[in-house]
């Protein structure tokens, strides 16, 4: 379906841009964390069929860790959507003082769960588009910008936040437009890779 691949492209789109706070500032952050509540919403009432099918078939090991990735992501977006309206200082919705410090520090661990599981639920689709590009070309591409996507997500000690270990998230406002894009872009293409290929291996094993 059309509408479903528009709405899927759109929801990359604007994680790559929610994660880059120090170039949306926060006023657009707001408003596009808006709008990603609004797709995730249509995302699910277009695939609504999947939660009746979740009862039926049987669970192959893939099957299983797809799950487990869908059902975390789901509770990742819920957090972080519910958290960032919250802590929201433009889009005031809710007006809760006493749950601002909870807002804060949840939106700052679900955001980058909902980051990385976004790239591992799309890495276990990944086979679809896959298979249809002849060319290596762009699985080479694809290699050395998931390898720089490891790199900058060590470096960006993302891991931290996620457990809040560190609980102020630090931002390069200095930093070039087009590295932080990049670091983004390539983060996401290594958590797709590593879904996609531990995907691959536990079907050629099972």
């Amino acid at each position: 379906m059309l509408l479903r691949r528009i709405i899927d492209v759109s929801m990359t789109v604007l994680l790559i841009l929610l994660m880059s706070l120090q170039v949306t500032e926060q006023e657009y952050h707001e408003y596009i964390g808006m709008v990603m509540i609004i797709l995730v919403i249509i995302h699910i009432y277009l695939n609504r069929k999947w939660f009746i099918s979740v009862f039926k078939g049987k669970y192959p090991p893939v099957r299983i860790l797809s799950l487990v990735i869908d059902i975390l992501l789901l509770l990742a977006f819920m957090l972080s959507g519910l958290s960032g309206m919250i802590i929201a200082e433009t889009l005031t919705f809710m007006n809760f003082e006493s749950l601002t410090a909870w807002g804060r520090t949840t939106h700052i661990s679900s955001s980058y769960w909902s980051f990385v599981l976004m790239g591992l639920h799309v890495g276990l689709h990944w086979n679809m588009v896959a298979v249809r590009i002849k060319s290596s070309w762009p699985c080479v591409i694809a290699w050395i910008l998931a390898l720089y996507g490891l790199y900058a997500f060590m470096q960006s000690e993302i891991i931290t936040y996620m457990f809040l270990i560190n609980q102020f998230v630090f931002i390069d406002y200095d930093k070039n437009i087009l590295l932080v894009f990049l670091d983004n872009i390539s983060m996401l293409i290594f958590w797709c890779s590593v879904s996609y290929y531990v995907s691959k291996l536990i079907r050629r094993i099972s």
